[in-house]
């Protein structure tokens, strides 16, 4: 019985461990952060539950109250992941787990360090009081080529991505700029990056005065190589008409240098180009004449090369160095044929040519630095030169019967030399206010040479000088951002009166947030615009028999007040954004048509006002189930222009859908939009009725794809309508090469020896106005 006795309990000993082993338990909790010196929960967190030896046994996110749980947990060890983007991840070991554990709230803590090479997968965006910043996951990086698609997986607001044409636009006149670690850079930078390389992107959508006006600001924070290097090559080339963005970039890393190497075409030409119009002249003798023209198809020539040489050094904690060389030849042809005839005689008709060649060259010089000093301060140097050539060859031939009865012949030899120079401070609180100063200096001179049928010289020097003061700061759930600046604006042009302009240009954002993804901003400012020199100039130049372009000297710098209330929200998948502007400008710079001996003479003056209200909502949702991302935008534009003889409204209804879908290694893509109309002075200017479809497929190295312009429409076509009273006009031109057009798409990105670090520039300066006045 002893021996029996002693048998049953080992057997109940054993029978005891083995249930122990196979039992079931819970492990649960709550992902808490701090607010305002609260814990609130935090949604979204990632908790995963690994084995002691790290292999992965289950993975969720916490639910709005911040909780989670973990069901059907065997008896083991493991360790507990939470992680958050922008939080330092906690990890918590469970040894010898053999009943169910109540964890309690988590705290999570902001992540202070640098992200480094951190692999990001989920829960990737983060909102700050100027910007909104996402993270980069591996699904992102696999389904892009270059640093101008990437944005097309990320589907920001109000931001268009054209797959085929490799361009990125905002509606409207909205400015936009590109910034790789803060340095202004130019499109094709943006497009040599490689996707591997990017850290984050930040979408800047209240910059600060430093960024000179700019809407919206696009900064790539990127790894710095320090070893290594990289070639890239892009290539988009039309199968059914001659059209293509072709690329190549190389970049080599040396210590604490980098040397870069980027060249580009872009070319377009057409040959189904043409526009139909009609114009009606009312004489100074109440007569009326309406002049029809029938245009023929013609070609059209659009060739760009860009070369830059960049070279940056960088001294960790120290300093920033960037030198950038860069040259820009482009040249364009146009031959338009028609057939004229008016409703005086319809049988009496001429054929006529307007054609015309320019070339321009555009050499460039940036140099900045950066210097930081001790207690978070910074001051940023910036230097950019350039210099504009410009050529360009008009002609307009009218004949009958084969012979010539009119010809108007203008050539323009331009040169323009521009120096841009700004210095800045910054100074970080650790309250994390930021307080900015700086001084921008602007100078240029334009020397044109005007022959032909009109033959005259115009030399122009034109000054604007900048300073500003701006404080950013946080106070609970409100941010704020306040500044003012005080511009100075000049212009001196031979045999003509001088002008000198002061403006003071406040700035103010108030913004409350609500949630993390949720918050309401409040923008105002004045700014002021000063004319352009071609605008300025003093020339009489022919557009045909009937109709002349003139300049006008006696133009001032016009003020701009604008404001704009934007709401955003983002739960999940789901996210709405309602942008609604106004913009107020007295004494605009303007259009206007004057009737001169029955001439009739377009020309520019500082008129009443012009004002411009737009409202417009996008709803968006993605990725859903990891695959699609889809953007629905509708909007309206109210103009309003006030001329000193005139006064016109316009409404335009838009929308713009966006869809993508992402799975494996294929890319699809989808996008559509209705005409988004500019309307100023007394000319409207129709937009693109656009639907684009593409396909890519990505091994990682190579990237191959098809694409499709305007699928369902064999026409391209856009309008414009001018509403004067002597000499009113609607034109619809066409270039139909571009409807159902066909194309493919090849990028390789090459790698070698590659260690990264990051670093950093900030200013933004560029001059591409030739100062030439040109017929359009």
């Amino acid at each position: 019985m002893k021996k029996l006795g002693t048998k049953m309990m080992v057997m109940v000993a054993c029978l005891s461990g083995i249930s122990q082993m196979y039992a079931q338990h819970r492990i649960s909790g709550r992902v808490m952060m701090m607010e305002e010196n609260r814990e609130i929960p935090l949604e979204f967190a990632n908790v995963t539950l690994n084995a002691a030896d790290s292999a992965f046994v289950a993975g969720i996110t916490s639910d709005p109250k911040g909780y989670f749980e973990f069901k059907n947990v065997s008896t083991g060890d493991y360790m507990v992941i939470v992680s958050y983007l922008g939080f330092a991840p906690q990890t918590l070991s469970l040894n010898g787990l053999t009943k169910s554990v109540e964890l309690g709230d988590l705290l999570m803590e902001e992540e202070t360090a640098q992200l480094g090479t951190v692999t990001v997968t989920a829960s990737n965006t983060t909102y700050k009081a100027d910007r909104q910043i996402v993270f980069i996951t591996e699904q992102q990086k696999a389904n892009s080529s270059n640093g101008i698609n990437l944005l097309n997986t990320i589907q920001f607001p109000r931001l268009t991505v054209n797959p085929v044409t490799n361009t990125v636009s905002l509606p409207g006149d909205e400015s936009l700029r590109f910034c790789i670690n803060g340095v202004k850079v130019n499109h094709e930078d943006v497009r040599a990056l490689q996707p591997n390389e990017v850290i984050r992107v930040e979408y800047l959508d209240n910059p600060g005065l430093r960024y000179g006006g700019a809407d919206v600001v696009i900064n790539y924070i990127i790894r710095r190589e320090v070893a290594g290097g990289s070639v890239s090559v892009d290539l988009g080339n039309a199968v059914t008409t001659d059209f293509g963005d072709d690329q190549v970039a190389a970049k080599f890393n040396y210590k604490k240098s980098v040397f870069g190497l980027n060249y580009a075409v872009r070319y377009r030409n057409p040959s189904k180009v043409w526009a139909n119009e009609e114009r009606t002249f009312n004489f100074s003798d109440g007569s009326r004449m309406t002049r029809f023209s029938e245009g023929s198809p013609g070609d059209l020539s659009e060739d760009t090369h860009q070369t830059s040489f960049n070279y940056n050094l960088l001294e960790e904690g120290k300093y920033y160095f960037n030198a950038a060389l860069r040259h820009s030849f482009s040249k364009e042809e146009k031959m338009r044929y028609s057939t004229q005839y008016t409703s005086l005689n319809t049988t009496d008709r001429t054929s006529t040519y307007q054609g015309s060649n320019s070339f321009q060259h555009l050499p460039s010089v940036d140099v900045y630095y950066i210097r930081s000093l001790k207690n978070k301060q910074n001051i940023i140097l910036n230097v950019v030169g350039t210099y504009i050539h410009s050529d360009i060859d008009q002609l307009y031939e009218e004949k009958r019967s084969g012979e010539v009865i009119n010809d108007i012949v203008s050539i323009v030899d331009g040169d323009k030399y521009s120096i841009i120079g700004e210095g800045i401070y910054e100074k970080t609180f650790e309250n994390a206010g930021r307080f900015t100063t700086g001084i921008k200096h602007t100078q240029a001179f334009a020397d044109n040479d005007y022959s032909g049928t009109v033959r005259t010289r115009t030399k122009m020097d034109q000054a604007d000088t900048y300073l500003y003061v701006e404080y950013a700061g946080k106070r609970d759930k409100f941010n704020y951002t306040g500044g003012a600046g005080l511009s100075r604006s000049q212009a001196k042009q031979k045999g003509e009166d001088d002008y000198t302009f002061y403006t003071f240009r406040p700035k103010l954002t108030l913004q409350y947030d609500f949630s993390r993804s949720m918050f309401v901003r409040l923008k105002g400012e004045i700014d002021n615009t000063s004319p352009s020199l071609s605008n300025l100039s003093p020339v009489d130049q022919y557009i045909d028999t009937l109709q002349l372009i003139r300049g006008n000297p006696a133009l001032k710098p016009q003020l701009n007040y604008s404001a704009n209330l934007l709401f955003n929200w983002k739960k999940g998948i789901y996210g709405i954004n309602l942008f609604n502007s106004y913009i107020y400008s007295p004494k605009p710079v303007m259009e206007e048509i004057l009737r001169e001996n029955d001439k009739f003479i377009r020309t520019w003056d500082n008129h009443k006002n012009w004002r411009k209200l737009n409202s417009e909502l996008t709803l968006s949702a993605g990725p859903i189930r990891k695959i699609l991302m889809i953007s629905l935008t509708g909007g309206v534009n109210h103009y309003i222009s006030n001329g000193n003889t005139y006064k016109h409204t316009h409404i335009n209804w838009y929308y713009r859908v966006q869809a993508m879908a992402m799975y494996k290694k294929f890319t699809a893509i989808f996008q559509a939009g209705s005409a988004y109309d500019r309307f100023s002075g007394e000319t409207l200017t129709g937009g693109e009725n656009m639907h684009i479809t593409m396909l890519n497929y990505n091994t990682g190295k190579f990237t191959a794809g098809v694409g499709i312009m305007l699928p369902f429409s064999g026409q391209y076509k856009r309008y414009s309508e001018n509403r004067n009273l002597y000499s009113s006009a609607k034109m619809d031109a066409y270039a139909n090469d571009f409807s159902r057009m066909l194309l493919l798409k090849f990028a390789w990105n090459f790698n070698y020896g590659r260690k990264m670090k990051d670093g950093s520039k900030r200013l933004n300066n560029t001059d591409t106005d030739s100062g030439v006045l040109i017929v359009n």
